[in-house]
C-alpha cells in the first residue's frame, strides 16, 4: 500500500470516529468514552501528520533525483549533438581541403603549359623577323600560325583562371615570393643564385625567381612555395 493511500484511509478512518463521536441522539453506535476518544484521536493525527509529512518528503526527494537525471540527460544529448556537428564539420573541412589540394597538380601543369607556350612563342616571333628563312620556315612561323598558338594559350590562362577562382572560393590563395625576403613559414629554398632579376633589389636572402607556386588557406599553408634566393659569391 502507497503512504498517500495509508494517509487517505488513515484520514477517512478518523473522520468516521469523529462523527461517530459528535452523533445525535438516536444513533445505536455507541460512543467512546470522551477523554480517552479524544487522545487517540489526537495521537493518530499526530501520527497521520508524521506519515504525511515523510511521503511528501520522499515526494519531494524523488522529484529533485528525477529533475537532476533530467538535465543530465538534456546536458549529455547538447554534448552529443555538439560533438556530432564538430565532426562533421570537420569531415567537411578535410574533404574540402583535400579537393582543393587535388587541383593544384592541375594548376602546376597549366602553369608549365603557358610558361613554354610563351617560351616558344617568343622564339618563333624571334625567328620570323630573321631574314634568312627557308619556304618552310615561313610557313611555321606564319601569322596563321602564330594565331594559333596565341589561341591556344588564351584558353590555358582562362582554364587557369577558373581554377584559382574556385581555390579562392575556398579561402585558397597563392603565396608571393617574387622580390619578397625569404619566409620560411611560407618558403622552401630549392636554390641560390648570384643574379637578380630587373627591379630587385640584390639584398641577401631576397627571392629572385619561384620554381613552383605554393598555395595557402585560412588553416594555414597548403603547400609552400618553392623558391630561389640571391646570395652573393
Amino acid at each position: 500500500m502507497s503512504n498517500h493511500r495509508q494517509v487517505w484511509e488513515t484520514l477517512s478512518h478518523l473522520l468516521n470516529r469523529l462523527e461517530g463521536d459528535v452523533s445525535g441522539p438516536n444513533d445505536t453506535t455507541p460512543a467512546p468514552e470522551s477523554g480517552d476518544g479524544l487522545v487517540n484521536l489526537e495521537k493518530e493525527v499526530r501520527k497521520l501528520g508524521k506519515t504525511q509529512f515523510k511521503a511528501n518528503a520522499l515526494v519531494e526527494d524523488q522529484s529533485a533525483h528525477l529533475e537532476k537525471i533530467v538535465a543530465s540527460t538534456q546536458s549529455a544529448q547538447e554534448q552529443n549533438t555538439r560533438l556530432l556537428e564538430m565532426l562533421a564539420e570537420n569531415h567537411t573541412a578535410a574533404a574540402q581541403k583535400d579537393l582543393l589540394e587535388a587541383l593544384l597538380p592541375a594548376l602546376d601543369g597549366l602553369d608549365n603549359a603557358i610558361s613554354s607556350g610563351q617560351h616558344y612563342l617568343a622564339k618563333r616571333d624571334l625567328a620570323a623577323r630573321s631574314a634568312t628563312i627557308s619556304p618552310a620556315q615561313a610557313v611555321l612561323v606564319s601569322p596563321a600560325d602564330r594565331a594559333i598558338l596565341a589561341g591556344w594559350l588564351d584558353g590555358l590562362r582562362l582554364v587557369r583562371e577558373r581554377l584559382l577562382a574556385i581555390l579562392e572560393a575556398g579561402g585558397v590563395t597563392p603565396i608571393p615570393s617574387v622580390g619578397l625576403p625569404f619566409d620560411p613559414y611560407q618558403h622552401v629554398v630549392v636554390g641560390k643564385t648570384p643574379q637578380v632579376a630587373s627591379g630587385i633589389q640584390p639584398t641577401p636572402g631576397i627571392i629572385t625567381a619561384e620554381e613552383r607556386c605554393g598555395y595557402r588557406s585560412p588553416a594555414g599553408v597548403l603547400r609552400y612555395a618553392e623558391v630561389i634566393v640571391y646570395r652573393a659569391d
